[in-house]
């Protein structure tokens, strides 16, 4: 139900000592009246600054009895007891104990907080003293803010990962935004367990006695957002929010909750760890000083170039507290000093502090056997957690690293005993490898006690970063398959997608792996055990040679080196070739050795990773992980690896991303990714046509978008530093484009020329565009295209009413087609139209009332008539009354437009009024039945619209009978 990742275990804490608060009072009045007196100062115990500002609720748990809990803030957040409540000895007065129990508990107490605490809180601070009874069920809750199992923050003192662990988020455990600390909170004593949540940093932090012990940033949610009004509660206290998880199982007392996150300090005062420090500060700091509350430790890295022996660092304490030597203090900080804090109530503790250059991409902590892997743009490291006797860590962690340099620990990524059951020790030495987006995951593990012999296994997930699970339940190769050990695998995955196992200690075993990654034919099981051969095999490929990679010697031996061999294929056979890798004990580089390496995608620059005998004082069991150059001669042998102090510098690595697609003209993303600095650029595949040309929105970003003015395929390189990678870029054609046809705007006699235009284009502007117009009188012909425009003429013969339509076309096959306003064409010669008489209305015709039907009534005579010279005039002649009773509506027109009269089909529109006023324009289709194209039937039809709207007053079809007569007149 919730997290598995931790970081590696430690040690625990003592609690800070503390005075019971009647003491405390007792001594503050004493002092007091000595003061009054002109006596002795105050005594340091009873000295101190005031709790910091902005505290929402506060439970001392001094009750003996009843439901009601107390709110010692003022605020009148009193809580309530759930069930019988139990009292126990606190850190001062008393303490509201609980037995726990499974969910099903029907007896388990805890503490109901009232809603409304956490509303508009853009912070907050969680803290409270507890004692844990240590109880080996995991995923009790110390306390649960939030209205459900969605909506949370809470801290456990042993999650499902066997450590101290909070969390918040607003998705459900698998959004949480996790707090881990390590191992699990000690239990049988008092320790003071602090969250903050600062919404506008996005930050929350964890702190033990005042310490911290972890972070999260980026965190998407605010306190706010947990709060629910329609519950009774802010959360609980001793109880979980998730159904399934058991009660509390311990004491709690002075639990707190301010409306912001306390500073640093701030939570190491409320702590009470009045010896702690907080943290310390130095100019010539790299990280943050990393401070080991548990171990009473400072360590301060520093950047290169740093002056270990002057340095003045200054220390962050509780108020009240002093420190000696003094902060800004010049010391030699090469070697470990200490300092002694001592606190406003006279508590003391000797801290130590030391300054160390880090220059190496060290791996946080100790850490050994890496293996090194890229994936995409990003490399990855999964090493084994060091610094227990016997090496007997039970955690495996993954890294993640943009740059060789920077990594980020995504914690325990599988852990032996709660993740696997038949190991729960020794967590040696692991591989992985990809294959259709699992990621298969190989490590050593045994038993702490009984049968200790190590096996080899593998887990899955479908992330680099974990976390792994258990992928067969068993060991992939047990114990006592084979001689010597079954620790120290690797895997190679070959160019045609074979994937090879390697593996042993003592004896050294290679075998190809089947398609499943999970299993393997013991009948090819090979042996491979070379002079001086110990463990810790690893294999590579670079120019079509195999490399193969050893440790020599015992790992506890300054001696520890790397060897290798070639060969001309994953199995060998191979040549040995020598030592590359040893100690340089001038700068303190011992045991170098288990090694892998890694190739920057992009380029021939490669990397070796190895641990080393920690500096200073490391040893077989204390390691660290480096990084360094490696390098090949002409001959593809590699030249000899020089340990550094110093590693490496930030290396970047180019993804081009997936191959993409998209339309010429039109922009494609393109989602690329590099490390440092990015410059993208194009090749044309064959068959793109000349001329094309393409573009990047910002050819220095990464993620950018491609155009290109043609189709085809492209091949588009991204560069940062050394690194380069292509992608692939399909485009296709896309269809050319055509707007509005222009015609002329008023009528045309017939053996006029006419001429069309029509704007044309094409996103991809590399295409050739053509036009074809059909005149729609029988004729088709080509137009010209030129600056975007398609033109064409014809002469139409014969009167009619025409919509030519235009077709573009592009050089990829690829069409468009266009139309515009009909011409009209009239003959003057043609005779002319009467006609009178009535239709029967059909529903919808007149839109006022659309349901409307009757009888409309109708009247025309349209004509070409003579001028004072013996000419038609350009614009006919006549009258027009249509009435629909029913509507009622009388339109009379007042002028006519145009008049074509083709065979016995009459057309001609103009403009009129309805009752006598406004501006309506007509146009009337008409047909003489008894004409030779005829068939018998007259028919009238009229569409009456506003000229100042475009709205339709009136519309029957055009196929509509007549009564009376339509005569068409011969001239």
């Amino acid at each position: 139900m919730h997290s598995r990742t931790s970081p590696p275990r430690r040690p625990p804490r003592r609690p800070p000592g503390r005075l019971p608060r009647l003491a405390r009072r007792a001594l503050a009045a004493v002092a007091a009246l000595f003061l009054a007196a002109g006596g002795l100062t105050t005594p340091a115990h009873a000295a101190g600054a005031a709790d910091p500002s902005g505290l929402l609720l506060r439970y001392t748990f001094d009750e003996t009895g009843g439901t009601v809990v107390h709110d010692a803030s003022g605020h009148g957040n009193d809580g309530s007891y759930e069930r019988t409540p139990a009292f126990g000895q606190g850190v001062e007065g008393g303490s509201f104990a609980m037995a726990g129990g499974p969910s099903s508990s029907t007896t388990a107490p805890y503490v109901k907080i009232p809603n409304g605490v956490l509303k508009g809180r853009g912070g907050v601070t969680v803290a409270t003293y507890v004692k844990w009874s240590a109880s080996t069920t995991v995923n009790q809750w110390l306390y649960g803010l939030g209205p459900d199992s969605t909506r949370y923050l809470f801290a456990s003192p042993y999650n499902g990962g066997k450590i101290l662990y909070s969390a918040i988020t607003t998705g459900g455990w698998q959004a949480e935004s996790k707090l881990s600390g390590g191992s699990a909170l000690p239990g049988g004593a008092w320790k003071h367990v602090a969250v903050t949540v600062d919404g506008g940093s996005g930050t929350a932090v964890m702190y033990l006695d005042g310490i911290e012990v972890a972070r999260a940033t980026d965190v998407p949610v605010e306190p706010s957002d947990l709060y629910d009004a329609t519950r009774d509660y802010t959360g609980y206290i001793g109880k979980s929010l998730y159904s399934a998880d058991p009660y509390f199982a311990g004491e709690v007392d002075d639990f707190r909750i301010y409306d912001h996150a306390l500073s640093a300090t701030e939570v190491l005062q409320v702590s009470g760890n009045t010896a702690a420090v907080a943290g310390a500060t130095l100019p010539e700091l790299k990280v943050p000083a990393i401070v080991d509350g548990a171990n009473g430790r400072i360590v301060l890295p520093v950047k290169e170039g740093t002056d270990l022996t002057r340095l003045a660092p200054a220390f962050t304490l509780v108020p009240g507290a002093g420190i000696s030597p003094a902060s800004g203090t010049v010391r030699d900080l090469s070697e470990p000093v200490t300092y002694t804090v001592t606190g406003s109530d006279g508590a003391r503790r000797t801290w130590t502090a030391e300054a160390r250059v880090m220059r190496s991409p060290v791996l946080p902590g100790l850490y050994a056997d890496p293996n090194i892997v890229v994936f995409g743009d990003t490399f990855y490291m999964y090493p084994t957690t060091d610094g227990f006797a016997g090496w007997s860590g039970t955690q495996f962690h993954a890294f993640s690293s943009k740059d060789l340099v920077h990594w980020t620990d995504h914690g325990v990524v599988l852990d032996l005993g709660p993740d696997v059951t038949w190991a729960d020790n020794s967590a040696w030495a692991p591989t992985i490898a990809e294959r259709n987006g699992t990621y298969y995951f190989y490590f050593s593990g045994g038993m702490a006690t009984g049968n200790t012999a190590k096996h080899l296994g593998v887990a899955v997930s479908d992330s680099p970063a974990g976390p792994f699970r258990d992928a067969l339940g068993k060991p992939l190769v047990a114990a006592g398959t084979y001689g010597g050990q079954m620790i120290d695998s690797d895997v190679f995955v070959d160019d045609d997608g074979q994937a090879y196992l390697y593996w042993g200690n003592g004896g050294s075993y290679q075998v190809p792996l089947n398609d499943d990654m999970v299993s393997f034919d013991p009948a090819k099981v090979k042996t491979y055990r070379p002079s001086g051969y110990n463990e810790g095999s690893f294999v590579f490929k670079r120019g079509g040679i195999y490399y193969f990679m050893w440790s020599e010697n015992d790992t506890r031996d300054e001696n520890y080196q790397v060897a290798y061999a070639t060969g001309a294929s994953p199995l060998g056979p191979w040549t040995k070739r020598g030592v590359i890798l040893q100690k340089d004990p001038s700068l303190g580089i011992k045991g170098t050795g288990h090694n892998s390496v890694v190739r920057v995608p992009g380029t021939d620059d490669w990397y070796i990773a190895y641990h080393r005998f920690a500096i200073p004082g490391g040893d077989g069991t204390h390691r660290e992980t480096t990084v360094d150059r490696m390098e090949f001669d002409e001959n593809g042998l590699i030249k000899k690896v020089v340990p550094t102090l110093e590693s490496v510098v930030p290396v970047s690595v180019a993804n081009a991303g997936p191959d993409a697609k998209g339309s010429e003209g039109a922009p494609i993303r393109l989602a690329g990714s590099a490390g440092g600095a990015a410059k993208w650029s194009y090749e044309p595949g064959e068959g793109v046509d000349s001329g094309a040309t393409c573009s990047f929105a910002d050819p220095g970003a990464a993620e950018t978008a491609f155009t290109c003015s043609d189709d085809g395929a492209y091949t588009v390189t991204l560069t940062s530093g050394r690194s380069r990678d292509s992608a692939r870029v399909t485009i296709a054609n896309a269809a050319p484009e055509a707007g509005d046809v222009v015609t002329p705007a008023g009528p045309v006699e017939a053996g006029t020329r006419v001429t069309l235009s029509v704007p044309v284009g094409d996103r991809g502007a590399n295409d050739e565009l053509t036009c074809t117009v059909d005149w729609k009188d029988g004729t088709t012909r080509p137009g010209a295209v030129a600056d975007g425009t398609c033109t064409a003429r014809h002469t139409y013969a014969k009167p009619g009413v025409h919509e030519p339509a235009v077709a573009v076309a592009d050089d990829d096959g690829a069409t468009a087609s266009a139309t515009g306003r009909p011409v009209v064409v009239y003959d003057r010669d043609a005779g002319f139209v009467t006609g009178g008489g009535w239709i029967d209305s059909p529903p919808r015709a007149y839109r006022a009332n659309p349901a409307l039907t009757g009888m409309a009534t109708f009247e025309f005579v349209a004509r070409y008539a003579k001028n004072a010279a013996g000419k038609d005039h350009a614009t006919p002649t006549g009258s027009t009354t249509f009435s629909f009773q029913s509507g009622p509506m009388e339109f009379t027109s007042t002028a006519y437009d145009w008049l074509v009269v083709s065979g016995g089909e009459v057309r001609y529109r103009g403009i009129g009024t309805i009752g006598g006023a406004g501006r309506y324009g007509f146009e009337v289709v008409a047909r003489d039945g008894d004409t030779r194209d005829g068939d018998g039937v007259d028919r009238f039809a009229v569409r009456i619209w506003d000229e100042r709207t475009g709205d339709v007053v009136y519309q029957n079809g055009a196929g509509d009978a007549a009564r009376g007569s339509v005569v068409v007149h011969a001239k």
